[in-house]
């Protein structure tokens, strides 16, 4: 039987790529794509089973457990044990999802050999490996386009968090919800951008800055820049693009706070990293939050 070692590597390394992605998505980890690359590659170490087909170890559970755990601490380098089990666990479920059963049956037991001959053979029934590919991409097109609608529905409740806007001594709460859909970042200093209703934070500014921050960017982009020249906002003015429904291009203004102060999941985060983008209608239709928070602050 010919082996080509090549093409069952580029076949592995592309799917623990796209599983370790899926976890991203679903768990708003940071994406580093040269660390889950590193993470992938490092998951094809399974292969010496293949290779040296006379040492155990390689197809052992604990071998193929420590390799997962390896993969998870080399993409995403977790904060705390219990990130950990969570993205372990998460892991292991995407991968089910994305063989339907055959890529865990694999990955957990003896099946090099009918692998090599037809990618899988799982009850008799030959899997080849384009079918791991499209069940691939539709998953991601279910975890890029509706996962974050889907999460947002069933979990509400749970996403909504109490936030301080800290400015030269003033301090303003408002309730953010934690939104998924919410990737806009700063394009000079990348820093994660909030985006927050108009009428939550007008207290921080002046009256001038006021009436100028009700128009929005496109119109007094200029005017904008004369207002706040050598006043304290001059340092801290952003100009944000942004794609949304209806508006390929577009543009936000944003402001860089003192802080921002965060409770999620009973711990108290101080975010001095991070903008806030200035929306000038309403967010919420029954006022439940009045700030999209970009989950990357939660990861910082």
């Amino acid at each position: 039987m010919v082996i080509y070692l090549d093409m069952v590597f580029l076949i592995n390394l592309l799917m623990n790529f796209l599983i370790l992605l899926f976890v991203a998505i679903v768990l708003n980890l940071k994406k580093n794509f040269f660390r889950i690359f590193l993470g992938a590659a490092a998951g094809c170490i399974f292969l010496l089973s293949i290779v040296l087909p006379h040492f155990p170890v390689f197809q052992s559970l604990p071998f193929k457990i420590a390799l997962s755990a390896a993969m998870i601490l080399v993409s995403f380098q977790p904060h705390s044990f219990k990130d950990f089990i969570k993205i372990l666990g998460f892991f292991y479920l995407i991968s089910f999802m994305v063989g339907g059963g055959a890529f865990a049956l694999f990955y957990f037991y003896n099946l090099k050999d009918t692998f090599l001959n037809s990618m899988l053979l799982i009850n008799n029934i030959s899997v080849p490996w384009w079918i791991l590919l499209v069940s691939s991409f539709m998953l991601f097109l279910f975890f890029k386009l509706l996962w974050p609608l889907v999460y947002r529905m069933l979990s509400k409740d749970t996403l909504l968090v109490p936030m301080t806007v800290t400015f030269d001594e003033k301090s303003l709460e408002i309730k953010a919800l934690i939104d998924t859909g919410n990737n806009l970042h700063d394009p000079i200093s990348d820093f994660p951008v909030v985006i927050v209703e108009f009428e939550a934070v007008k207290d921080l500014f002046s009256a001038d800055l006021q009436a100028a921050l009700m128009k929005g960017a496109e119109e007094n982009l200029q005017y904008m820049g004369e207002l706040i020249s050598g006043s304290k906002w001059a340092t801290r003015f952003r100009v944000i693009p942004f794609e949304s429904i209806g508006k390929s291009k577009g543009l936000m203004i944003g402001f860089k706070p003192d802080m921002i102060t965060v409770i999620f999941n009973n711990k108290i985060l101080e975010i001095k990293d991070a903008i806030l983008g200035i929306y000038q209608r309403i967010l919420s239709p029954d006022g439940t939050y009045r700030a999209l928070l970009n989950p990357d602050l939660l990861n910082e």
